[in-house]
Parts: C-alpha cells; structure tokens; sequence
C-alpha cells in the first residue's frame, strides 16, 4: 500500500503536467531563440555561442534546449520540461520531508500546485525553465551541506550556475554545513564546475555575455536609486548579487539549526534578487513560488505533527478549568 501511494505521488502531478502540456500551453517565448544557439553551440563555431551579448543564459540550459529540439521540436520540449520540473518539485519535497509523517502526501500535493499554479507551464511558455530549476537545485544543495556533504552541494550549485550565470548566489546555503571549515570545499567545488562549464567559451571563441546592459523600467523598485530608463550593465548587477549573498549568509547564519534554512535562504537570496532587478520580467516570480511551494509543505508538515498534541493540551486546559469551575 504504502509503495503505491508513494507511485501515486509521483504519477498524479506528472500526469497532469503532460496534459497541461498538451492543451494547456501558450508557444514558448524566448526558447526558439535559445534553440537557434544550442545549434551553434554543436556546430563546429561552438566556441562562439555567446557571442551575441542578449544570450543570458547559461550552457546546459542551452544543451538541454538543444536536445530536446533535435528529438521533437518545441513541442516535445514541452512535455520533456514540463514534466521534468514537476518531477524536481516532488523531488525536491520528499528530501526536504524526509522521515517525516505524510511525507509522500506533501510530496504528491507540491508537484500537483506546481503543475496548477502554472509554474511548470508557465516555465516553458516564458522559456526560462531555469527560474524553476535553479532554486530547487540550491535547495538540495542546502541540504548536502546540511549533512556534511559539501563538495556534491557546491557542484549543485556550479550545475545551477550553468542553468544561468545567477546561479552562483546560492553560494550561502554552503554555510549550513554542521562545520564551517568544510563549507570551503563546498566553495571550491562551485567554483570549479561553474569554471568548467564557461571557461571554454571565454578562452575559446568571443564571449560577449557581459556585455549586454538592461533598461530599468518604471514599476521597478530599483528605480528609486537608479533612474527610469537608465542602462543597468553587469557592474550593477554585481551590485545587486552582492546584496542578494550578504542576505543569503545572514539567514543561513540566523537560521542554520532549523529546517527552514532548507527553503528560507534560497526564498531570501531570489527575493532580494526579484526586488532589486531593473526589468522584473513576469518569469522572474517563478522562483519565488517554487520556493513557496517547498516551504509551505515543509511548514505545514513541520507543524501537523504538533496538532495532536495542541489539541490534546487544549482539551486537558479545558478539563482543568471545568474542575476548578
């Protein structure tokens, strides 16, 4: 029974994200553009895959783009990136949930409201499945860290940083390591993948990724330090990475004997990175639900185990009183 539910976990949300998939969603916005460069990046100008400075996005995403539209087109990336994303939420919560009551129930429910909630689908039709993925891979880098495991949390991280360059912020989750001194091999280990990942272009071809400069819009918050329409290049955006991490240790610092560390660090370091961006894109919120998401399961099932014994206090408050009465 209990291998069963534990199946239905996983088959209910990707079900679901296959049929949202199949008559649910929008055309994809930016993936036909990141289609046309992971042709680049096979062809034999490899090295010049980011020459043009408006490609933001990091190698594996374009691989994974890559593959999927060789095998099917777009619309087979569809079902592959939808279901795949809902997978890593049911994923991601049952690490999170581990050993706890009801674990596969919340495991179940997560990947059901992602796929609801349109995070799974609006991922593809923006084209930006990393705003997805990328917080999900610093939750299960948080928790590696948590359990010693410092080296395989910063190669999640290097990983995440090839979805897309902003990857590195979620460096700070390495500080809940239970010593801090292992958390530089964790350091190390991100800088070596991330390295890895985009050194080739840099030493091989034109790299030009640093080069691109945003607008700040008018309903941005940044606005009210950086003029409406004003160029926002890479050095502010080192800037506002540089904000995002002092946020990100400061939780991982106040929080790393709780489990809400697990969520919260990587909910503080997007939140920060969302509220301080120029443009605010609409996929930009993605993350913030996913996270939402990992740290209402965890929160409820964290509190459920002590419902029983609130009510079971309350009753005895209540006995007590009528006695005295």
């Amino acid at each position: 029974m209990r291998k069963r539910l534990g199946l239905l976990a996983w088959l209910v949300p990707l079900g679901a994200s296959a049929l949202v998939a199949a008559f649910g969603t929008r055309d994809p916005a930016d993936l036909p553009y990141f289609a046309h460069a992971a042709r680049t990046l096979f062809s034999g100008r490899w090295a010049d895959t980011f020459a043009d400075p408006s490609l933001q996005v990091g190698p594996l995403q374009l691989v994974v783009v890559g593959v999927g539209d060789r095998i099917g087109g777009l619309g087979f990336l569809a079902y592959f990136l939808e279901i795949a994303l809902a997978a890593l939420v049911v994923f991601v919560v049952g690490r999170v949930l581990q050993g706890r009551a009801h674990r596969v129930a919340f495991q179940g429910l997560a990947g059901l409201a992602a796929v609801a909630l349109g995070v799974t689908s609006e991922a593809y039709s923006y084209g930006h499945p990393a705003q997805v993925a990328v917080p999900l891979l610093w939750v299960l880098a948080a928790l590696d860290a948590r359990e010693g495991r410092t080296l395989r949390g910063g190669a999640l991280l290097g990983l995440s940083a090839g979805l897309e360059l902003w990857g590195v912020l979620g460096a700070p989750v390495l500080l809940l390591a239970p010593v801090f001194r292992r958390a530089l091999g964790g350091f190390a280990a991100q800088v070596a993948v991330t390295g890895a990942l985009y050194l080739p272009f840099v030493l091989g071809g034109e790299f030009r990724m640093f080069d691109y400069r945003w607008k700040v819009e008018g309903w941005t918050l940044i606005r009210f330090l950086v003029p409406a329409g004003s160029d926002f290049p890479w050095g502010l955006r080192l800037l506002q990475g540089a904000v995002a991490l002092i946020v990100g240790c400061a939780l991982a610092l106040a929080l790393r004997r709780t489990d809400r560390a697990l969520w919260a660090v990587p909910l503080g370091i997007v939140a920060v990175r969302v509220l301080l961006d120029p443009t605010l894109y609409s996929w930009y919120w993605l993350g913030l639900e996913t996270l939402a998401l990992v740290g209402a399961a965890e929160f409820v099932a964290s509190n459920r185990a002590h419902w029983p014994l609130k009510r079971q206090a309350t009753a005895a408050a209540a006995a007590s009183t009528l006695r005295r009465g």
